[in-house]
């Protein structure tokens, strides 16, 4: 593959050329994790793809829910195969 220079900001931020992004599936909002061998090469790829389960816990909600977090996640569930019966009834 041919080299693709790039240059780090201020920052230290870097932007990965589009033929990298491309080969690697990367869209915006994904991740990247690097790593740096004995020898200092760096190695870039794909880390895991968003999940919005990802953001579970990460709010502390205004009030404290009667109900566990796989309970909620269940009773969720339900209501939203409830929601869709309904909707296809109509």
């Amino acid at each position: 593959m041919q080299i693709q220079p790039t240059t780090v900001t201020q920052k230290g931020q870097v932007t990965i050329p589009s033929p990298i992004r491309r080969a690697l599936g990367l869209k915006r909002g994904d991740q990247v994790q690097f790593t740096i061998t004995k020898k200092k090469v760096v190695q870039l790829k794909s880390a895991k793809k968003f999940s919005i389960m990802s953001l579970y816990g990460s709010l502390k909600p205004k009030i404290k829910p009667k109900l566990s977090g796989q309970k909620l996640i269940k009773w969720e569930k339900e209501m939203a195969h409830q929601a869709w019966a309904e909707q296809a009834n109509k």
